[in-house]
């Protein structure tokens, strides 16, 4: 029988290098699923220090990345969180579509001249992106850059771009445009106006990346979340895994499940606060390639992988496909397991009854008893 761990106790906060002790129960809220882990201290035997739960948080990519690690040594842990912010930093330069400074943003414009030679971590996400277009038939596209630019500036005026601004839109984008050459590493796009566009892989790419630096520095028992892309480690001391809350369709209802992970990542995308609501419907951030068109929801997918990478590419297609051609593509990869949720009843939004629940067969079972509010 597990032991229980009381609801308040020690957790360590590296903020500016400088270690502070707190008596708090620290939850993690990210815009898709929110973590929450109870940070412990285990005692100390005759010859080791204490395990202490550690916490930190830092803000890149449009949000704040929080990592959490269970050690003996803060050193260690505050060496590690540093080489993780570093490197979120690195990455967020090279991936971004916001800063025209970017990697990214200079390729589309390089790219459709000739060849053109790219950077280790972008080589590897665009090959990422190769395979997932294939495997998804082409519901998922990174290449939609200018469509999704286009969206962000109609949904920041609640409007609907019109059929033919949507049509133009698409006429600049299409995987099969980009050509990778292996052997070079070199990328030409035979589109004059092709425009990259991260959104829907970047954070789960970052994320694996930042936990490589973790398993590194001998941080066998950690976290890292990103915007709700999350992966973890080995679970934490006395837990059978990190128990995280996955997030409801709708702000102010009760999470659609509480599960355990440990040694796996998880992804939620959906459109609980990126959408806009015109003549009743509601359009998703999360663009549908082969109509221009926001997903119509709410709808929200999770997906647990053994990849944060894996796991990002896959919630955003399934809330694209639905649940049945998803759940085809977990099927033709290893261990992989999905639940896609969307609204069945506009009169009850804030209880789970009005949600149309699947999830694959080995999805964890809800582990929270506690009544729905």
């Amino acid at each position: 029988m597990q032991r229980c761990i009381p609801s308040n106790y020690v957790y360590v906060s590296l903020l500016a290098g400088v270690l502070l002790g707190l008596l708090v129960r620290p939850n993690i809220v990210a815009q898709d699923i929110i973590a929450q882990e109870n940070i412990s201290r285990l005692p100390a035997s005759d010859s080791l220090p204490p395990i202490v739960g550690y916490e930190s948080s830092f803000s890149a990519l449009g949000t704040k990345v929080q990592l959490k690690a269970f050690h003996r040594d803060s050193d260690i842990v505050a060496r590690a969180f540093e080489a993780v912010e570093i490197r979120v930093h690195e990455l967020e330069a090279i991936l971004t579509d916001y800063d025209p400074a970017s990697e990214t943003r200079r390729l589309s414009e390089l790219a459709t001249r000739g060849p053109t030679l790219v950077s280790a971590p972008l080589w590897e996400l665009l090959e990422d992106c190769d395979r997932w277009h294939e495997l998804s038939h082409g519901a998922f596209d990174a290449s939609l850059g200018g469509l999704t630019h286009m969206w962000r500036k109609y949904r920041r005026s609640s409007r609907l771009p019109t059929p033919d601004q949507i049509s133009a839109a698409r006429a600049q984008t299409g995987w099969q445009h980009v050509r990778l050459n292996v052997s070079a590493h070199s990328v030409y796009f035979d589109s004059p106006e092709l425009r990259l566009d991260f959104g829907a892989i970047g954070k789960g790419y970052i994320v694996d990346q930042a936990f490589e630096i973790l398993c590194a520095a001998d941080l066998p028992c950690s976290l890292i979340n990103i915007s709700g892309n999350m992966r973890a480690g080995a679970a934490p001391p006395e837990r059978a895994g990190w128990r995280i809350e996955i997030a409801p369709l709708e702000p102010g209802s009760p999470p659609l499940r509480q599960v355990q992970i440990a040694n796996q990542s998880i992804a939620t995308s959906g459109d609980l606060w990126q959408f806009v609501l015109i003549d009743g419907v509601r359009h998703s951030h999360i663009l549908d390639p082969h109509t221009g068109m926001g997903v119509v929801g709410p709808r929200c997918a999770t997906v647990i992988a053994p990849t944060a990478t894996d796991a990002d590419a896959l919630a955003t297609t399934a809330c694209i496909i639905g649940f049945d051609a998803a759940a085809e593509i977990a099927q033709q990869l290893t261990q992989i397991e999905l639940l896609c949720a969307d609204r069945i009843d506009e009169d009850a939004v804030r209880s789970n009854a009005a949600v149309h629940l699947q999830t694959t067969a080995g999805f964890p079972p809800n582990i929270n008893t506690s009544p729905t509010r």
